[in-house]
């Protein structure tokens, strides 16, 4: 069974997805946990998640390019 690329747009909105719910973590993160005011937290929270989303879905996108197997998914798709 060999699964077809999706189109950019769905990868827009899984970097868009993973980039904002990880910039709403990291954010809470620093002002709930850590106490720093939300002027001074905010940017490094958004040059965080930019970058680590990045890298998260480049992973992703890659896999499925190259057609390799994704062990957890494998697994899902099992049960």
């Amino acid at each position: 069974m060999t699964a077809t690329m999706p189109p950019l747009s769905h990868w827009i909105g899984q970097y868009a997805f993973a980039a904002g719910s990880m910039f709403a973590l990291l954010l809470v993160v620093d002002v709930l946990v850590r106490g720093e005011a939300f002027a001074r937290a905010w940017p490094s929270a958004l040059a965080w998640a930019a970058v680590a989303s990045a890298l998260f879905i480049g992973r992703r996108y890659y896999n499925m390019r190259k057609g390799l197997d994704c062990a957890v998914c494998e697994r899902l798709d099992k049960k």
